[in-house]
């Protein structure tokens, strides 16, 4: 009979893996246990919450995947869930009963992970978790289901390439990587699609869904020691596999620092930023504290010149954006474009000033300001503190956020400008341009948009 133990506040047995107290303010039921199968699961218990977030991630994506099977990880990831919502589609009973408890269930792929996630009211964990384990360790899909959810994705496909944005994305993506996976489309091509049998799906799944390369995260209203022993058991059992492939080598850029696309819009849409060295690097939080000075908030650089002095446009952002070994910091948005060249050339001017110029002491202060209060403002949710220990689980990382402030609050102004002078050079900033297609070039614009549909 399976233990009410899961259950908020219920009484039950105590897992058998030791748990670790992580030490953070405001976080006093924060455990790790570690399985003897190599899983790593994060429990995080919240009593005065109602509900609970459930998560299994895998450590593996689009990155992973040869031209050959472009969309792999993204159809595996169909064929596990299987909503059985499309015509001839089994439903995955596993699913039926997350969806029996009132809880909601969904699954994401990306470059260089797979996860799997339900939210379910705290009476109904036990029920939500055993479903969400077995949607990722019961696998019992055929040739069939195969070639149905191969339909949906090519579907999905075809839907992201009616935005001529995204088009003009995955473009640069292939031209500036051109030799590696990173530069193809999560999702895949039709003809790698196409290509994907069930022999190729299983073989997928045991090199990569093994316990060793997955983690498990609770956040909510759960008694810890009931959850974590309910980890165990449903995820201790999960056997590994042969150890996993190193993460792929970062990938090398092509020389272009220039890709300009005319298409079917109306205003120019510019971007311009770096390559970074990604989560493995030591200067990730003074990157991010970076974007913030340059364009978090309105009292930042961007801000003061693009809105407030010379009304450019209100329609841009600066963001950052990191895998294992390689990442982005980047800004830009839309702009009319009879102000497109003034509009390039105050972001042109606001990197290179970063790189050539310390940052006013008060000025970083107000940086980790902004990063501390978007945090704060995760932390509102399960899901948004589920995210930000996601993350960090998923490059094996502390997940205490204690423990990120720290990293964030010893850097002054010096390692700020240390950081910029190696990840901002000149020599390593690159522009993207959308430009409105006019005359003959909106109908070639129309014609490689009907050809790019049919990749």
């Amino acid at each position: 009979m399976p233990p009410a133990a899961a259950k908020s506040g219920a009484p039950g047995p105590e897992p058998k893996a030791p748990l670790e107290k992580i030490a953070e303010r405001a976080a006093p039921a924060l455990y790790r246990m570690t399985l003897p199968n190599g899983l790593v699961a994060v429990i995080d218990a919240r009593p005065e919450r109602r509900t609970v977030y459930c998560e299994i991630g895998v450590r593996v994506g689009s990155r992973d995947e040869p031209l050959a099977l472009a969309g792999m990880s993204h159809l595996l990831e169909h064929l596990l869930f299987k909503e059985g919502e499309t015509a001839g589609a089994p439903k995955n009973p596993a699913f039926s009963k997350i969806r029996a408890a009132g809880g909601d269930v969904n699954a994401e792929t990306s470059f260089e992970s797979t996860r799997y996630y339900c939210d379910v009211h705290a009476d109904a964990f036990e029920e939500g978790w055993r479903g969400l384990s077995n949607l990722v360790r019961q696998t019992a899909f055929d040739a069939a289901d195969v070639e149905t959810e191969r339909r949906v994705v090519l579907q999905e496909a075809a839907l992201d390439k009616n935005n001529p944005v995204s088009v003009a994305g995955y473009s640069v993506l292939g031209r500036l990587f051109p030799d590696d996976p990173i530069g193809q489309p999560v999702i895949g091509f039709k003809k790698s699609l196409s290509r994907i049998q069930v022999e190729d799906a299983t073989g997928y799944y045991r090199r990569y869904y093994t316990p060793d390369n997955a983690y498990a995260l609770v956040v909510g209203g759960v008694d810890p020691l009931a959850a974590a022993a309910l980890v165990e058991e449903t995820l201790g059992g999960w056997e590994r596999g042969d150890p996993r492939p190193p993460l792929p080598a970062p990938p090398r850029p092509a020389p272009d620092r220039a890709f300009l696309f005319k298409t079917l819009t109306h205003q120019v849409y510019y971007g311009t930023g770096v390559l970074t060295d990604g989560e493995q690097a030591p200067e990730r939080p003074a990157i991010d504290l970076l974007a913030r000075i340059l364009g978090g908030g309105k009292s930042s650089r961007l801000v003061r010149r693009i809105v407030e002095s010379e009304g450019l446009t209100e329609d841009f952002d600066v963001q950052t954006y990191s895998l294992s070994n390689i990442g982005v910091l980047a800004g830009g948005g839309a702009v009319d474009p009879a102000k497109a060249e003034r509009f390039k050339a105050i972001l042109a001017d606001e990197i290179a000033r970063l790189a050539r110029e310390p940052v006013d002491p008060s000025e970083l202060d107000l940086a980790k300001g902004l990063l501390r209060a978007d945090v704060v403002r995760e932390f509102e949710s399960n899901e948004g503190i589920a995210g930000f220990r996601g993350h960090r689980l998923l490059y094996r990382q502390d997940v205490s956020r204690d423990a990120w402030a720290g990293e964030v609050e010893r850097l002054g102004p010096e390692d700020l400008l240390a950081a910029a002078r190696k990840s901002l050079a000149p020599d390593k900033v690159r522009e993207v341009e959308i430009q409105p297609a006019r005359g003959f070039g909106k109908v070639m614009a129309v014609l490689r948009y009907l050809l790019f549909r049919r990749i």
